[in-house]
């Protein structure tokens, strides 16, 4: 019953934005009629897909991987299009048909640039945080490892975190788009990591929203030590991974518990917070840890560095990068791999070095 409320909900929130889209489309470009309607047919097969998701079958994973880009692409797209061609009509039928063709034209440029930028290169972005320790940590988050992650491109992430020489790699969360099945090829690729950096990692909202237990079950005693709101020793510094906060909905029993995290700390360590969402840091300012390391927002997968402007800061209040408020630091890694769409347009993969000073 949940899930056809929720299909519901969706479906009356997405369904006229395809409506408008369709008929501005096909109205201003009547010529490629035919085109409109293929790509829309095209796109919103995942529809039809959406309450089988998590039957975790191989045709479920297939599907979710064919017909899940083009779906939420395209939705994308058509919120995009929709609000400013329909207010180009103020301007007359040829102004309004000239603003969509230019919109359509930015579109297709776009999208090899951006199919490009989310699949290839990697970002290794450098941070000095005002906190002692005088530790090395590289932070990777959001792989959303699943059906057509290359084995290859999880080796080449993991190789260059190893390249930095760092005394700790910590996976901030969403290491697995849901489904646990992906989780061996995750750990598969953590081989070219040298036995002597551990690989820290914590809960992210997609491991809860599958079957976060099996996740887990596997993940102990292998290569990644998961933390579930537990602590790890290294050296002075005491990282304290929390546990994410979907699974307040999902698996209370794995609610985050900072207290929990912070067990066992020895008087005299270096709190640090690692968590997948960047809402942790209200609790560690609460506690006046110095540091909180999450992911997370993706950046909205769309932005530009130099102006620290994302489409995901339209949403939340910490959407990349560092932020400082009273005693305690917050970094917000913009993740290194991408959520379903195959597509970052000026937000690199981002592999995060920081440096405790």
């Amino acid at each position: 019953m949940r899930v056809v409320i929720i299909f519901a909900i969706v479906l009356a929130i997405f369904g006229p934005f395809n409506f408008i889209a369709i008929r501005l489309m096909t109205r201003l470009h009547p010529r490629r009629k035919r085109i409109v309607y293929a790509l829309a047919i095209l796109c919103n097969v995942m529809w039809l897909f959406l309450p089988i998701l998590n039957s975790r079958t191989d045709f479920s994973r297939l599907m979710r991987a064919l017909f899940g880009p083009p779906w939420f692409g395209w939705l994308a797209f058509v919120i995009v299009y929709s609000a400013p061609i329909a207010l180009a009509r103020i301007g007359g039928e040829t102004f309004q048909r000239r603003v969509s063709r230019v919109f359509l034209w930015l579109v297709l440029i776009a999208i090899p640039i951006g199919y490009y930028t989310a699949l290839v290169p990697l970002r290794i972005e450098h941070v000095k945080v005002q906190t002692p320790g005088g530790k090395k940590l590289v932070v990777i988050a959001d792989l959303h490892t699943g059906l057509f992650t290359r084995p290859s491109r999880l080796e080449q992430i993991f190789r260059t975190a190893a390249e930095q020489h760092p005394d700790a790699i910590l996976l901030a969360g969403d290491l697995i788009d849901d489904d646990p099945h992906f989780t061996p090829k995750l750990l598969a690729a953590t081989r070219v990591v040298p036995p002597s950096i551990p690989i820290l990692a914590t809960l992210g909202n997609h491991e809860t929203y599958g079957a976060p237990l099996e996740h887990i079950a596997q993940l102990r005693g292998s290569r990644i030590r998961l933390l579930v709101n537990e602590g790890y020793a290294l050296g002075n510094v005491w990282i304290a991974g929390l546990s994410d906060y979907a699974a307040l909905q999902n698996h209370p029993e794995l609610a985050p518990n900072l207290d929990a995290a912070l067990r066992g700390k020895p008087a005299d360590a270096i709190p640090i917070v690692v968590a997948h969402q960047p809402r942790a840091f209200a609790d560690a300012k609460k506690r006046g840890i110095p540091l909180t390391l999450t992911a997370h927002t993706h950046g909205g997968q769309v932005g530009f560095r130099p102006l620290h402007w994302t489409l995901a800061g339209l949403f939340v209040k910490y959407d990349m990068g560092p932020y400082r408020e009273g005693a305690s630091e917050l970094y917000v890694n913009t993740g290194t791999g991408y959520w379903l769409l195959p597509f970052r347009l000026g937000l690199t993969p981002e592999i995060t070095v920081v440096e405790l000073r």
